[in-house]
């Protein structure tokens, strides 16, 4: 082997260190590109897990209002609706007997 050889084998051979090197290079980007792209996905699926988690127990509380609001309003309609209903009866029965104690007064007052 001649030194022109030997010369043309270091070239090539410094060539191939200097790719391998910035095709190690490239590689060690991309995995930590990789490695905060994996950052990133785990970060938004604890984001989403909460928000989940939020809503879930969101979705429990409107229930529970509901159905309190659902036990109010029949307490409501079981207890008042009567007691109303009775108010007006006796309204109309204070009514009709002050209509008839006004037509007897209207009815004394023209016989005299």
């Amino acid at each position: 082997m001649t030194t022109a050889d030997l010369l043309e084998a270091w070239r090539e051979a410094t060539r191939a260190a200097e790719l391998a090197e910035r095709l190690a290079g490239v590689a060690t980007e991309s995995a930590d590109r990789a490695e905060t792209h994996a950052l990133a996905s785990e970060e938004i699926a604890d984001l989403a897990e909460q928000a989940a988690a939020a809503a879930t127990r969101a979705a429990e509380r409107a229930r529970n209002v509901a159905t309190r609001a659902r036990e109010l309003a029949s307490d409501i309609s079981n207890d008042q609706v009567p007691a109303t209903g009775n108010t007006l009866k006796e309204a109309r029965a204070v009514e009709s007997d002050a209509r008839d104690q006004y037509h007897e007064a209207e009815r004394k007052a023209r016989q005299r």
